[in-house]
């Protein structure tokens, strides 16, 4: 059995813990540390050099835990901060009104693109919803009264089935709502005005059926109520800047006005539904490797949905050597565990020099939960410092020094250092050519 001298014990312990507590660099207290082991063992305590090797360790264990824990969230902010001040000087100051998704921007819109409309037939149980429905909608407590107005977003995805309309003073007459865009106007829906009239599923006006309406991403869109004569002649328009949005045994109505001197919301009702729509929107990620190339490749990659409402993710390229986590609605993907059971590795670059392919499918997977509209991603990356220091990416607010951008699914990204130009971070103005006086200026510059 080994004897312990308890003195000498306590006075080692005291050595090592006095040899902790200075404020000395790590190197430093792991030296005093062997020094001591040294003289331990001259001391022929072997079994005393063993305890003290261990609680070495520990020590010199947490004292770089503590600096690292103390210093984590430092680091991440210092990371953000450095990537914004490079950022800031070589573009400039951000425009608080400047947003990042750039797909609905004229600069990056596709030739064609306009409102699309299409024909419904009635939900099922339509006329049992309104008949349980519009006792509460016209409740004082649950109904158009108990909420206030809201301003009216024009780009949406819908399906519009007329509910309700009335109007003592224009009798057989009718309430068109109609889109306008890129200078065309597009017939929505159109309801005959009667007394407290809800739909009873009779045809009895020009287009009286559900109407699906996708005006998502067009710029500069407005919807506008028209009151049309018996004939249909426009005797008057009205721009929709403002509506109610009630939600009645768990469905929605979209309550309109057209009486300014009675703005009670109660002449034109529709329920509503969301419309998945076809969209494709290509994400460009800076991931902190370099804090100042700003070519935004470091990861690539495109989010779409179909008609159906199915989404799924392709990657189009890696640029980074840092690993990942895409947050995608209520989907993730991982490069080190999921681009690693294809066959990529975490340090190398995909696709994004010399020659890129601008149609390559490095990984593809559905997706659920994406919200195109509110950009709904984020990315989480491993720091080279340590895999546990971890750089939350969210998509950037409006204003704020960007790390993800959203462009249309045919933009391609920038080679290997090669910057996004800086006209991408401002909306461009565009010449009026059809003034005079601009074609002839744009003439003798020529």
């Amino acid at each position: 059995m080994c004897n312990f001298d308890t003195g000498k014990w306590k006075k080692w312990i005291k050595l090592v813990l006095n040899s902790q507590k200075s404020p000395k660099s790590i190197n430093q207290r792991i030296k005093n540390f062997f020094n001591l082991l040294i003289y331990t063992y001259m001391k022929r305590n072997l079994l005393m050099g063993i305890a003290l090797l261990s609680m070495g360790f520990a020590f010199v264990s947490c004292s770089k835990t503590d600096v690292f824990e103390e210093n984590q969230a430092n680091f991440v902010a210092d990371q953000m901060n450095e990537y914004r001040v490079n950022f800031e000087a070589k573009y400039g100051k951000v425009d608080p009104n400047q947003s990042w998704d750039f797909t609905g921007y004229s600069s990056l819109t596709r030739a064609g693109e306009s409102v699309t409309l299409r024909d419904l037939k009635d939900p099922e149980s339509f006329q049992t919803y309104l008949h349980s429905d519009k006792d509460d909608l016209k409740s004082q407590t649950k109904g158009i009264n108990s909420v206030e107005a809201k301003a009216f977003n024009p780009n949406v995805s819908v399906n519009l089935y007329p509910a309700f309309c009335s109007d003592e003073t224009k009798k057989n007459e009718y309430l068109r709502i109609v889109v306008n865009y890129n200078g065309q106007q597009t017939n929505v829906s159109t309801v005959q005005l009667k007394n407290n009239a809800w739909w009873n599923g009779q045809a009895t006006a020009p287009s009286q059926s559900g109407k699906g309406i996708n005006t998502m991403n067009l710029q500069n869109v407005s919807w506008a109520i028209q009151h049309l004569s018996k004939k249909g002649a426009v005797k008057e328009t009205v721009a929709i800047n403002s509506f109610k949005e009630v939600v009645v045994n768990g469905r929605t109505y979209w309550c309109f006005n057209f009486d300014d001197n009675t703005p009670d919301y109660y002449e034109l009702i529709y329920l509503v539904t969301p419309a998945p729509y076809p969209i494709t929107k290509r994400y460009f990620v800076e991931d902190l490797g370099s804090k100042d190339d700003f070519d935004f490749n470091d990861i690539v990659f495109d989010v779409s949905q179909d008609a159906a409402g199915k989404q799924k993710c392709i990657i189009r390229a890696m640029g980074g050597t840092l690993d990942f986590t895409l947050n995608i609605g209520q989907t993730s993907w991982t490069k080190s565990v999921d681009g690693v059971n294809k066959g990529y590795v975490v340090e190398t670059m995909y696709n994004t020099q010399p020659t890129p392919e601008w149609d390559k499918n490095l990984a593809e997977f559905d997706v659920t939960g994406w919200d195109p509209q509110n950009n709904n991603i984020s990315v989480s990356v491993k720091t080279n410092v340590s895999g546990n220091v971890i750089i939350q990416i969210p998509f950037p607010k409006t204003g704020e020094v960007p790390m993800i951008v959203a462009v249309k699914g045919f933009v391609n990204w920038q080679l290997e250092r090669d910057p996004l130009p800086k006209d991408w971070w401002y909306i461009p103005e565009y010449p009026d050519l059809n003034d005079d006086a601009v074609l002839a200026a744009q003439a003798e510059e020529e």
